[in-house]
């Protein structure tokens, strides 16, 4: 299951299709906020897109997408999503504007409002459904388990070899079935490469604990492996821990995850939203 979304397939589709488009400055000040978001200048881009919306007599859906963009990457969640709605307000039968506006309400903690996207980016495009773990991962978050079990049966049709997805269903179950059937039901795994993936199925299927996917990363790390298993190591412990009810082990691996940030990486933001959510009282996740 790939965790990463494309930066900027979309903005120059945008800009060559001319959607509502302004004048040749207009164009000038986008491509060069582009540029800015290129070369990491987030704060640019956010400014020179932000000016260009000021002046604008129409809106131009390229300035909004820019400035969520650049938003996401300064941690305004919430402008960034701001920004994704009103673009799906100007277009609102894009199917990748709206998959962007899941994944913005998400790092915003907005899981209803998420499930909501991506569930119009299934109308639009009834074929996409199957690759939505998005969605799945939305749907966990906001309580409807039946539907993300379902979901990640769906990708399992996809993505046959994927330790995450086998993870997540087991998470959809437990929530409603109990640890135990969860176990039952686990969806099987032959092969995932990435490591410590399959340590942490051992662990869930109960044939490995949790020293094992540790020592996995740990290896992994000493091999130049950076971060990331040591990153997925913590955030799937945090999440079998929770699944067993264990929050003080839960939350201590998902912090831990959350410090071994993982830049553009979409389940960094999931452990970093987890975080939130659980920190929140019931009625206002």
């Amino acid at each position: 299951m790939s965790r990463f979304f494309l930066a900027f397939a979309i903005a120059p589709l945008l800009l060559a299709c001319g959607c509502r488009a302004g004048a040749q400055e207009d164009g000038r000040l986008l491509q060069d906020a582009i540029a800015s978001l290129r070369s990491g200048d987030a704060a640019r881009a956010a400014e020179l897109a932000s000016g260009q919306i000021e002046a604008a007599a129409e809106p131009n859906p390229t300035a909004f997408w820019i400035r969520a963009q650049a938003r996401t990457h300064l941690e305004d969640y919430a402008g960034a999503a701001a920004d994704l709605e009103r673009l799906a307000e100007l277009e609102p039968d894009n199917a990748r504007i709206n998959l962007d506006l899941g994944a913005a309400r998400f790092r915003n903690g907005d899981m209803a409002g998420s499930v909501a996207a991506f569930e119009r980016v299934a109308e639009l495009e009834a074929h996409a459904r199957a690759q939505l773990w998005q969605l799945g991962i939305s749907q966990y978050y906001a309580g409807d388990f039946a539907g993300c079990a379902a979901l990640f049966e769906l990708h399992r049709t996809v993505n046959p070899q994927d330790v995450e997805n086998s993870v997540w269903h087991f998470l959809c179950v437990a929530a409603t079935k109990g640890f135990e059937a969860a176990r039952a039901g686990l969806i099987p795994i032959d092969r995932d490469g990435r490591v410590p993936m399959m340590e942490v199925f051992a662990l869930f299927r109960g044939s490995g604990g949790v020293q094992d996917v540790l020592d996995a990363a740990d290896r992994a790390a000493g091999s130049g492996g950076g971060t990331g298993p040591e990153f997925y190591a913590h955030l799937y412990l945090g999440l079998y821990y929770e699944a067993m009810k264990e929050t003080g082990d839960s939350r201590a691996h998902i912090e831990k995850a959350v410090q071994l940030e993982q830049s553009g990486n979409y389940m960094w933001q999931v452990a970093r939203v987890h975080r939130e959510l659980r920190g929140r009282p019931a009625d206002d996740r």
